[in-house]
């Protein structure tokens, strides 16, 4: 197994600000592996720094059987990576040159039996991690913090040290093949790398729901579409993931109409000469080139005129290390990159994949104002594209309750659910079913009745004419709401009052 040492030393990370992002990072003394006795200088090798986040963070899953350790992780690109250590053979499988060698060697103390000062070292380490009240799986958020506590920095450095001399000692030992390898029926050893017991049979693995999906992927840089009904929570959904991988989040809202210089950018005249202004496009694109995990976040995508749209397919054409070289004349990493060409600032753009999401949302259904259709070449650049609906009542109740009392939460969420089934395409009465933003003003207009000295039933009777009512009901032709669906509407609120939600016992 040859481990590239150029490569590991020349890796840059963000995971561990407290140590730095890369260059040479000296390791003191006192920290030094006991497998190499020299008292050279030792410095920090970043690729072996990226192969613990990615385990502190619960992106490696393990297996292990008498005749194998298989591992499967998520490569710089998205691709699911599978390797194995064959402990009669020590033969690596697919294990890469820079960071996942380290990701192997840490499976292998942990679940193999080797590596004893490893072992060691990454207990020490996870013992510190739960003195701090940080839980794993964790977040990258939580990396950052801890790596600016003394005492972690300090057990982590043990550990990157021993990695790399553990890949030296071990590099020559190893015969590295390639071939079929399958992924086994499950991932049961998992937690073992963090100092777990082993799931147990049945037990969930992964979090496979699309949040789950979707956050893992965007760790690694992610095109996605989220396509639905307005309201039921896609432009939430991906503040959440951005969050959850601790992203800088730049938004850009579809409309028609839209200019460049409201997308892209544009020159302004100053006192000074004429200066470039970014745009979200060029600001998210700066950011990541910068080295900073960013999410671009574009609400609304088919509200965009279809000349923006094709703006996006360029974007979103990524090239290797090698031909943005050769365009552009620049020395960067392997990997895979975005370009921008800023009109008329004779400066073009360039962004890691890896540290740049685009995540972008349209409604769903003709009765959306909406510019066309999605072009297939624009749509064959999302990686994933999720088709969210409303929000189950375990995930939305508690939102609804904060904003209001529990027994009007009740009745403004089973409205909601009615009035799914009563529109128009159904061959009911209803323009549009209410949505999580409806209902939010809904009980926002009947807390503050309440306050006014209505009743709540009187507060709901009253609150849903100027908030439900204007939103899914059609308007006549004097410009009032169809009287026949407000009717409607408040024979089902009535009904939801009879069924004694108000006042139901939690």
């Amino acid at each position: 197994m040859t481990i590239n040492t150029s490569s590991v030393f020349a890796f840059k990370t963000a995971k561990f600000p407290g140590l730095g992002k890369g260059g040479r990072v000296q390791i003191p003394p006192h920290l030094h592996s006991q497998l190499d006795t020299s008292n050279r200088m030792r410095v920090i090798p970043w690729a072996a720094a990226e192969a613990v986040a990615q385990v502190l963070l619960g992106r490696v899953e393990a297996e292990r059987t008498p005749k194998a350790l298989t591992l499967q992780t998520i490569d710089k690109d998205g691709q699911t990576v599978l390797m194995a250590s064959h402990p009669t053979q020590a033969t690596w499988v697919n294990a890469g040159q820079t960071v996942r060698p380290y990701i192997l060697l840490i499976a292998e103390a942990q679940l193999a039996a080797k590596h004893t000062e490893l072992t060691e070292r990454w207990s020490e380490l996870l013992h510190t991690i739960e003195r701090h009240a940080v839980t794993l799986p964790t977040t990258e958020d939580h990396l950052v913090t801890l790596s600016h506590k003394i005492d972690f920095k300090d057990d982590l450095l043990r550990v990157l040290d021993t990695l790399y001399f553990t890949g030296k000692l071990y590099a020559d030992t190893c015969a590295w093949i390639t071939g079929p390898l399958s992924a086994p029926a499950a991932w049961t050893h998992s937690p073992v790398l963090l100092g777990q017991s082993p799931r147990q049979p049945g037990e969930p693995g992964a979090d496979l729901s699309e949040e789950g999906r979707l956050t893992r992927r965007a760790a690694y840089g992610i095109r996605a579409l989220l396509v639905g009904p307005t309201g039921c929570g896609k432009t939430e959904l991906g503040k959440r993931v951005a969050l959850s991988t601790g992203s800088t989040i730049v938004s850009l809202k579809g409309r028609p109409g839209l200019e460049d210089r409201d997308m892209i950018g544009f020159i302004s005249p100053t006192l000074q000469g004429a200066r470039w202004v970014d745009g979200p496009l060029a600001r998210a694109m700066r950011l990541a080139q910068q080295g900073t995990r960013t999410t671009l976040l574009i609400d609304e995508l088919l509200r965009l005129d279809a000349y923006h749209r094709n703006a996006l397919i360029g974007l979103l054409d990524d090239v290797s290390a090698t031909e943005l070289k050769a365009t552009l004349g620049v020395d960067v990493p392997d990997g895979r990159y975005y370009t921008l060409d800023l009109p008329g600032a004779g400066e073009v753009l360039y962004a890691p994949t890896r540290l740049l999401s685009v995540l972008c949302t349209t409604n769903a259904g003709s009765s959306y104002t909406q510019s066309g259709e999605l072009d297939p070449a624009l749509l064959r650049r999302f990686q994933r594209v999720m088709f969210v609906s409303y929000p189950a009542e375990a995930v939305i109740m508690p939102v609804y309750a904060k904003a209001a009392t529990p027994g009007t939460a009740r009745v403004a969420y089973a409205l909601e659910v009615a009035t799914r089934s009563m529109t128009v395409d159904q061959g009911q009465l209803l323009a549009r079913p209410m949505n999580t933003g409806v209902t939010l003003n809904f009980l926002a207009e009947v807390q503050d009745l309440v306050q006014a000295g209505l009743a709540e039933t009187s507060a709901l009777r009253e609150a849903l004419l100027v908030t439900v009512t204007p939103f899914c009901c059609e308007l006549t032709d004097e410009g009032l709401p169809d009287p026949a669906a407000v009717n409607a509407l408040k024979a089902r609120l009535e009904e939801q009052l009879r069924k004694g939600l108000l006042h139901k016992a939690a």
